[in-house]
């Protein structure tokens, strides 16, 4: 339905979801991201580098990127220290160089500040993808560690708030009553800093929480967001919209025939 009512132009997977969508096997994955890549032609699908060295990248960036015209390759920015004892930090730059050099278009995911978005800019990426959610999840989880993370930034269901509503204190206030910014801040100093540069990398909002977020990327300067279908069916209708319509209805019942 949302491809339908036009508001998808495009998605991005990661083996989680692939997981989700019952692959039980690298083969059954890369035939579910060969699928979509068919059913949202020409649009861009973003399938996700599970390797780890800049060969073995490289080499399955060229495997991932034969499943569909559309692909686009997800990079994860950095050299992945914790799960590469004495890796080379800047290998996800050099991948996302290469790439380029052979004219495959990269998202680089895992952005959590902008220098990274700079490098990964400079480096060739098509699209950049700062993890908007993870930044107040990550602030939840150290102010409160009561608190899981996920949780939303905003207490929308305790505040009663009507969903993509804003509210008056936006700011994640954490425990203690601190006030942090939320991921939209990353967002805002990035495009700022792409337009004082001129790069022409667009900014792909990921790891929206709930409409709210939505709305700030969208003040922030996104140009692209990778929204859950949960959210985006919250943001689709508003109580005032319908009582407009009824109100409408009734009015139209005064017309004669």
């Amino acid at each position: 339905p949302l491809l339908k009512a036009g508001l998808i132009h495009g998605i991005t997977t990661n083996p989680t979801l692939l997981k989700k969508s019952g692959a039980k096997s690298w083969d059954e994955a890369k035939g579910i991201m060969k699928d979509l890549c068919a059913l949202l032609n020409p649009f861009p699908v973003s399938l996700e580098l599970t390797e780890l060295t800049e060969e073995k990248m490289v080499a399955q960036a060229s495997e991932l990127g034969a499943l569909g015209t559309n692909a686009v390759i997800k990079v994860p920015a950095g050299g992945y220290p914790a799960v590469v004892p004495g890796g080379d930090p800047f290998t996800g730059f050099k991948v996302i160089r290469r790439l380029w050099e052979k004219g495959i278009k990269t998202n680089v995911t895992l952005i959590f500040n902008t220098t990274q978005a700079f490098w990964a800019a400079n480096a060739g990426a098509t699209y950049i993808s700062p993890f908007l959610g993870r930044v107040p999840d990550y602030i939840n989880k150290n102010d409160d560690p009561a608190k899981a993370a996920g949780n939303s930034l905003y207490s929308i269901g305790e505040k009663g708030v009507v969903a993509g509503d804003r509210v008056a204190n936006s700011e994640y206030v954490a425990a203690g009553g601190a006030i942090k910014d939320s991921g939209a801040r990353l967002i805002f100093e990035i495009a700022t800093v792409f337009a004082n540069y001129q790069i022409t990398t667009e900014i792909l909002a990921a790891s929206i929480r709930n409409p709210v977020q939505l709305t700030e990327c969208l003040l922030a300067g996104a140009d692209i967001l990778t929204v859950p279908a949960n959210v985006l069916q919250t943001v689709a209708d508003h109580p005032l919209s319908d009582e407009g319509m009824k109100g409408f209805l009734a009015d139209s019942k005064a017309f004669s025939t």
